[in-house]
C-alpha cells in the first residue's frame, strides 16, 4: 500500500487522470484506505469507493475550488482538470462546429450526429444541450464527452451551445442564448436533419437551471421543447436546504462555488435570486415539457432537484425523477475517470429516448 501511494502522490502530481484511472484498478476496499490515508472525509462514507479517492486527490491538488474570485482563472483550471481525465472519447457518426445567430449576434455550438443503430433512415430528435458550470466556467470542450455519450446512448443529435458567460454577461443573457438556440433549432431543422417536432434542452447543474428556465419561456410557443433533461439541475438560488449544509464542503462542488456563482450571475442587480429567469422553482410550472429530472445522493444542489420535481408533478406536468445513489456532483464530467458515473450517465441517455419517444 505504502508504494502505491508514493507513487500515487507522483502521478497526481502530473497528470490528474492518470492518477485516477491508476486508482481504478484497485478492490473498493484498498481504495477507501487509500482515500482514507489522503485525508477523504469519513462523513462521506457513501460516496463511492473509487470517488472518495477522486476527491482526496482534487483536495490535495486545488482544494477543490470549482468558482474562485477571478473568473478566468477558474475558467482555466476547469478546461485543464477536464482535459487531464480523457482517454479516449467516445465514437460518434460526426461532429461540426457552428455558429448561430441570437439576438446578442452570434455565438458558438457543436453539432453531434450518432452512429445509428440498425437500419433508421427517419429524422432524429435533437437535444439542445447547455452546459454546467455555475454560469461561470464551462465550455464545448468541457462538456464534449457527456455530448458524445448522450448523443450515442440516446440516439439523438445534439446541439451543445456555448451561451455567454457571467459575470461579464451577468443573467438573462445566458438564458436569452439559449432560448435564442431553441428557437433556430427548429428553424433549422430540416438542415440539421432532425424530427422538428422532436427537439428538447437539457443541461447539467447551471444547465439544468436555464432548461428549466428555456422550458418556462416557450411553453405553449411553436418552438416549446418536446421534452426536458434536468441533471442535478441548481433550480434556487435563493433558499437554503439540508443538503446544502450536508455536502457543501469537502466533495465537487463547494457551497462557496455556489456564493460565487450566485455573486456573478446576477452581477448587474437587474434580476433579483426569486425571479423565475434565475430560479425556475419560483415560475409557472403548469403545462411544460415532460422532465427527466436526475439527482445525486451526495451533491448540495440535491435537495432543491427533488424539491422542483414534486412541484413540477403537482402542477400538472410529467416529470421522471430519481437519485444516483453513490454519486456527487457532475459525475457526467468524470465517466472517463469513474465506472459508475460513465453507467449513470449511460442510464440516463437511455431514460430520456424513453421520455422522448412517448413525448
Amino acid at each position: 500500500m505504502t508504494g502505491i501511494i508514493n507513487n500515487l502522490k507522483t502521478r497526481a502530481e502530473k497528470l490528474q487522470g492518470s492518477a485516477a484511472r491508476l486508482t481504478m484498478r484497485l478492490p473498493p476496499v484498498g481504495q477507501r484506505a487509500l482515500a482514507k490515508v489522503l485525508g477523504f472525509d469519513d462523513q462521506f462514507s457513501k460516496l463511492d469507493s473509487h470517488l472518495q479517492v477522486l476527491i482526496a486527490i482534487r483536495n490535495r491538488m486545488a482544494g477543490g475550488a470549482l468558482i474562485g474570485p477571478n473568473p478566468e482563472k477558474s475558467r482555466k483550471h476547469f478546461r485543464k482538470e477536464m482535459a487531464s481525465i480523457i482517454d479516449q472519447p467516445t465514437t460518434v457518426e460526426r461532429i461540426s462546429n457552428l455558429e448561430i445567430s441570437v439576438r446578442s449576434g452570434n455565438i458558438s455550438a457543436r453539432h453531434y450526429i450518432p452512429r445509428v443503430f440498425g437500419q433508421n433512415n427517419k429524422p432524429l430528435p435533437l437535444l439542445v444541450f447547455f452546459h454546467g458550470g455555475g454560469f461561470v466556467v464551462g465550455d464545448l470542450d468541457t462538456h464534449d464527452e457527456p455530448c458524445r455519450l448522450l448523443c450515442q446512448h440516446a440516439q439523438v443529435q445534439v446541439l451543445s451551445v456555448a451561451y455567454r458567460l457571467a459575470p461579464e454577461q451577468s443573467a438573462p443573457a445566458a438564458s436569452n442564448d439559449c432560448l435564442d438556440a431553441l428557437k433556430w433549432a427548429h428553424k433549422n431543422a430540416a438542415a440539421l436533419g432532425v424530427d422538428p417536432t422532436k427537439i428538447a434542452v437539457g443541461g447539467d447543474s447551471a444547465g439544468g437551471n436555464l432548461s428549466a428556465v428555456v422550458s418556462q419561456l416557450a411553453a405553449g410557443k411553436p418552438y416549446a421543447p418536446a421534452a426536458q433533461l434536468l441533471i442535478y439541475p441548481v433550480v434556487d438560488l435563493d433558499g437554503t436546504y439540508p443538503s446544502h449544509r450536508a455536502y457543501g464542503k469537502g466533495l465537487f462542488l463547494n457551497q462557496t462555488d455556489m456564493d460565487n456563482a450566485k455573486l456573478a450571475y446576477v452581477s448587474d442587480g437587474k434580476l433579483k435570486l426569486t425571479d423565475p429567469r434565475v430560479s425556475p422553482l419560483f415560475g409557472k410550472l403548469e403545462g411544460l415539457a415532460p422532465a427527466l429530472l436526475v439527482t445525486a445522493e451526495l451533491d448540495t444542489l440535491r435537495d432543491e432537484g427533488e424539491t422542483y420535481a414534486v412541484k413540477l408533478r403537482e402542477s400538472g406536468t410529467p416529470c421522471d425523477a430519481y437519485r444516483v445513489e453513490g454519486q456527487g456532483h457532475g459525475f457526467i464530467n468524470i465517466t472517463p475517470i469513474n465506472r459508475a458515473a460513465y453507467d449513470a450517465t449511460i442510464k440516463i441517455a437511455h431514460n430520456f429516448r424513453v421520455l422522448l419517444d412517448r413525448s
